[in-house]
Formats: C-alpha cells, structure tokens, sequence
C-alpha cells in the first residue's frame, strides 16, 4: 500500500493532471487492511493509508466480498473524515447488509430476488435506470422541493405583513385586515393547489439535458438552492410585495374624501369604502400576485397547470362574489355583504389592482431578463451547448496478496 501511494504521487508529480486513478482491491486484502488496527505488530494501521488512496481515486472496485465486508466499506466511507453522503445499489440478499448501512440505499429487483429491493429506500427493475434516478428524478425532486419551501414561505410573508402594518394604522386594536373567511381559506384553497402542482409536475429542464450534464447534478448537489442567500432573497421579496400591497392600496384611500355618515366620497359617485373594502382590495392583489409569480417561475406548462392556476384565481372570484353577494342564515354578522362586488365596481380599484400586480412582479421579472442576458446560470448554458465525449487516459491499481504492482 505504502508504495502504492508513492507510486501514484510520483505520477501525479509529473503534471498529469488529466489522469484518472482507479483502484480493484480483493476481499482477502481488504480484510487485512480491516484489521490492521487490531492486529496490530509491525503492519501498522493502513486504514488510513487505504482511505487516502481510495480519496485520489475516480473509481474503486472491490471484488470477491463477503457480505459483512460490503457493510464495512460502508461504514469506513461514512466514518472518515469528510463524511460523505454514501449510496449502495444491490441486487441480491447477500446486498442487504450494505444497503442498511449507507444512507440511502437502492434495491435492483433481478434474477436474484427480491431480498434487496425490499429492504432498500428505492427499487427500481434494472440497474440502467439508475442513471434516469439520480441524474433526472433527483435533480427533478430537489427543485421541486427547493422552490415549494421558498415559495411557502414567501407567499406567507406577503400574506402576514400587511396585517402587521395595519396595526400602526388601527391604534394596535388587533382589528385584522382580512375577513375570516380570507385568513381560513388563502393556504387552504386560493393558493395551495398550483404550488402542489408544480412540486409534482415542474421540469425547469428536459430529460435529455439532465442526461448530458451530470454536471447540473453537482451544482444542486451543494444545496445552492436553499442556502441563506436564497432564502434571504425569497424573504425580502416577500417583504416588498407585501408593502406594495398595503400602502398602495393605502394611498389610493388616502386621495379620498370621508362623509359624517362614514361614506367615501369620490369624485362622480358616492360609494360605502371602509375597512373591509381596503382589505378585500389588499387581499385581492395579494392572491393575484403571489399566483402569478408562480406562474412566472413555472417551465413545464401542461393543460392541468393552466386548470390549477386559472382556477385558482377564477375560484377565489367566485368565492368572493358569492360569499359578499348572500345573507348567509348560520352567520351573526354580514360584515361583508356586497363589500367585493362595491369594490368592482370602482375605476380606481380596478386601476389599483393593475397596477399594483404590475408594479410587485416588476422586480423578478427584471431579474430574470437580467439573469438571462448578461449572467445566464448553468441550466442556461446547459439548454444551449451540445454534447462533447472526450476520451482521457486512465490508471488502474490492482491490488492483492499476491501482488501489489500496477497491473494496467
């Protein structure tokens, strides 16, 4: 082992960088370097000298294992110092061991039964499909999942601020902006069906080009997606959206006249806007705007995606119609009976809502156009360059009991 290193440090010093080093050690020599530490005597511990070998490696192949020795690998892998997320594939009973050990383990249902399958996190029928899981459906999962934690938390952040402004403007009275009815239904009904879609459905990318670049596997692979900065960012759009929403619809009631009788004044109608109204309207562009941006970040677009997030809108217009339209007998009070319809039927909040939409998806949509033309990501990139195979030499290590010289 020890001239094993020095051997591949000697070649690695002769500015070959381009070489790829593999190692094929047997069972038997991998049980004496195994108990090594044990043993102890005059053979020292070579764990520590295998691992290091093992770290300049592209690939190490290890035959002629018992099952046990399967498992130990494992847990040398994961126990050494740069603790890496391990997987094991297997295909028979004799597999299970080291599938139980690595942190996620997959399970090949083949002409050996179905002992590793079963006690594996993942099955799949042959083993060519394991590239289309971990390159594909992995890559695909951990999108999905980054954007539905990001954009849980922002559409949570652009429904709960406004209420917390409005308390400075309500003398802290913890009147709240919404109606029941709103606060019931917005992570229940208004928004919840096109973000569980696109976690189910979304493609950013096509199959082909996750195929040919395994590198996009390795940029996800860092957690880029949900790390500070990013979450940071969700956040503070969040943040601004939600101050678009409430002082603009603010300040369009602010450049209004109030009667005696607690009447709005406009300039050719007289028309009953008060607190339920400014909340319907803030509300109104709330779940218009937070819908719509996820529209914006939506590739894979499907006849059910058009369903879900049209409806979902359309719903919340309905609902809203027939909720102010109706004196409704199980209700006490009827705080907003006739409040949405009186809404429409004002210019400026039709005015309003335009333009307040507009104004909140301003920013990531410049972001994008940005993003795209001047700093494009490597998804980008990806969708535009072709597939280029390049052959680079390669050194194998054999190494066994009975000889310890590089073999080819």
């Amino acid at each position: 082992l020890n001239r094993t290193v020095l051997r591949q440090r000697s070649i690695s010093g002769l500015s070959v960088d381009c070489l790829d080093f593999g190692l094929i050690i047997d069972g038997a020599t991998l049980s004496a370097v195994l108990k090594s530490n044990q043993e102890g005597g005059g053979h020292g511990n070579y764990r520590e000298v295998f691992l290091e070998i093992c770290r300049n490696c592209s690939a190490v192949l290890c035959c002629r294992m018992a099952p046990l020795q399967k498992a130990q690998i494992v847990k040398l892998i994961k126990a050494s110092k740069e603790h890496p997320i391990t997987l094991a594939v297997g295909d028979g009973a004799n597999d299970v061991s080291m599938i139980l050990e690595a942190h996620v383990g997959i399970g090949i249902m083949g002409k050996e039964g179905r002992q590793a399958a079963r006690n594996s996190d993942y099955a799949i029928p042959k083993f060519k499909h394991l590239k289309k899981m971990l390159l594909v459906h992995g890559h695909y999962y951990y999108i999905r999942i980054a954007e539905l934690v990001q954009y849980f938390f922002y559409k949570n952040v652009c429904f709960i601020f406004p209420q917390f402004l409005y308390q400075f403007f309500c003398g802290f009275s913890q009147q709240p902006l919404y109606d029941t009815a709103y606060l019931t239904l917005y992570n229940i009904s208004f928004t919840s069906l096109p973000i569980l879609l696109y976690s189910l459905v979304e493609q950013h990318v096509t199959m082909e080009t996750l195929k040919r670049e395994p590198s996009l596997y390795r940029d996800i692979a860092k957690n880029s997606l949900l790390r500070w900065p990013v979450f940071l960012y969700w956040t503070c759009l969040g943040v601004f959206d939600a101050v678009i929403f409430f002082f603009g619809a603010y300040f369009l009631f602010d450049n209004t006249t109030f009667t005696s009788n607690g009447q709005l004044m406009t300039t050719n109608t007289q028309m009953m806007f008060g607190n339920w109204t400014f909340g319907s309207l803030v509300f109104t562009v709330l779940v218009f705007t937070v819908t719509l941006k996820l529209a914006l970040d939506t590739h894979h677009w499907t006849w059910i995606n058009h369903f879900v997030i049209w409806g979902s809108l359309l719903f919340y217009v309905i609902f809203s119609l027939l909720w102010g339209g109706i004196i409704w007998p199980f209700l006490n009070y009827q705080r907003m009976y006739y409040v949405f319809m009186q809404m429409l039927s004002s210019g400026p909040a039709w005015l309003s809502i335009i333009l307040l939409i507009t104004v909140s998806l301003l920013p990531d949509v410049i972001k994008k156009v940005l993003c795209r033309t001047v700093c494009p990501t490597a998804t980008e990139r990806a969708q535009s360059t072709r597939p280029c195979l390049t052959v680079e030499p390669s050194t194998i290590f054999m190494l066994s009991q009975s000889s310890s010289r590089m073999s080819f």
